[in-house]
């Protein structure tokens, strides 16, 4: 009979080693290795249908698809017609517009958003067609220069009269149209040499005041009207109009200066441009015709384009694409607006251009025109 003893004979009750006895050997087998466990197979891949856009790339086209809709919205302006001051400030911005479309096209692709970069092309193809007339020069630079015309807002009198006079000289300037004109500002004039370079004046120079407006030339001068009747002309400056007796022709010659569109201003503004297309339409078809000043707005307004119809803008016919005369002295902003023009009829622009003089915030802009043969 055997006997099992406990914690001391040839067995052990309660054990869990993995050992084996064996009888009559002594010795211990080790158990049988437990098969490995199966990992379950992983999920094929979904098909790239039904793969979810990562967000990251779902807000690239939010952003791309806000700032088209926003700068689309600003060069739409050009066609609404308004006085709401925030819609006459967006109105000018058409070369940003263009310009931001074009970086917008860019980024579209290099960010490889293909979807969007159809619109955004088709966005910029329509601004830059609105803009390419700017840029296609019609004029005729080998035309004799039968008379140069120059005008040049002088900031109520603080434009520096030296340097205006050396602009007169290097371009040969046959008719100086000053707005902002102060008895202060034509005495700096006269002792720069204008009192003997122009030997016809004709205007109303008015002191503290952005109203004056002189007309200095070198050809004889008739005056029709001196412009000073607010209810007539539609602004509180003055607006002369005269005939220059050049060597080939007469020219008729209108200056203009409508209220500038501040704030509270911008109705008065708009019926100053309103005024002179009225003046304009109300012309002989035959009579040639310049019509020189600040006139506060731009091909970006409805109301400056309704005034312009018709009449050849020197800097665009010379093809200057984005002419930019405002801001200048005065102001943190660079210049980006074209307020100043040279507009004519019945005349070819030979050369045109811009000319910046310190302590005035406007540039001067000048052309030299053909006059057709008598």
């Amino acid at each position: 009979m055997t006997v099992h003893e406990v914690d001391g004979g040839t067995g052990r009750v309660g054990d869990d080693s993995p050992s084996t006895d064996h009888p009559g050997d002594g010795h211990a087998v080790p158990a049988p290795a437990s098969p490995p466990r199966s990992t379950p197979p992983s999920a094929p891949p979904a098909p790239p249908s039904a793969r979810r856009r990562p967000p990251a790339r779902r807000w690239v086209d939010v952003v791309v698809g806000v700032v088209l809709v926003g700068l689309g919205a600003v060069g739409a302006l050009r066609w609404y017609d308004s006085t709401a001051y925030p819609v006459v400030v967006l109105q000018t911005a058409g070369p940003f517009v263009v310009v931001g479309l074009g970086l917008l096209a860019v980024a579209t692709l290099l960010l490889r958003r293909w979807w969007m970069l159809l619109p955004v092309v088709a966005v910029l193809v329509a601004a830059a067609t609105v803009a390419a007339p700017s840029f296609e020069a019609t004029s005729s630079p080998k035309a004799d220069r039968d008379l140069t015309v120059m005008s040049a807002n002088t900031w109520i009198g603080s434009a520096n009269a030296e340097q205006l006079m050396d602009a007169v000289r290097y371009h040969s300037v046959d008719v100086l149209v000053l707005t902002e004109a102060t008895p202060a500002m034509m005495r700096r004039l006269d002792a720069e040499g204008a009192a003997d370079y122009f030997n016809q004046r004709q205007g109303v120079a008015r002191a503290d005041t952005y109203t004056g407006t002189m007309v200095l030339s070198r050809y004889p001068l008739s005056v029709r009207s001196l412009g000073t009747d607010p209810a007539v002309e539609g602004t509180r400056s003055v607006q002369p109009e005269v005939d220059v007796t050049a060597p080939n022709g007469t020219i008729r010659l209108k200056v203009a200066h409508p209220t500038a569109p501040l704030p509270g201003d911008t109705a008065e503004w708009r019926a100053g441009l309103r005024d002179l297309q009225s003046w304009k339409e109300r012309l002989d078809g035959d009579e040639l015709l310049v019509m020189a000043g600040d006139f506060n707005a731009g091909f970006g307004h409805p109301g400056f384009r309704d005034l312009a119809d018709g009449l050849d803008d020197a800097q665009r016919t010379d093809g200057q694409g984005w002419v930019r005369t405002w801001p200048f002295a005065g102001h943190r902003l660079p210049a980006f607006a074209a307020l100043d023009h040279l507009l004519s009829r019945g005349l070819t622009v030979v050369e045109a251009g811009q000319v910046a003089f310190n302590r005035a915030d406007h540039a001067a802009v000048w052309a030299s025109y053909h006059l057709p043969p008598r």
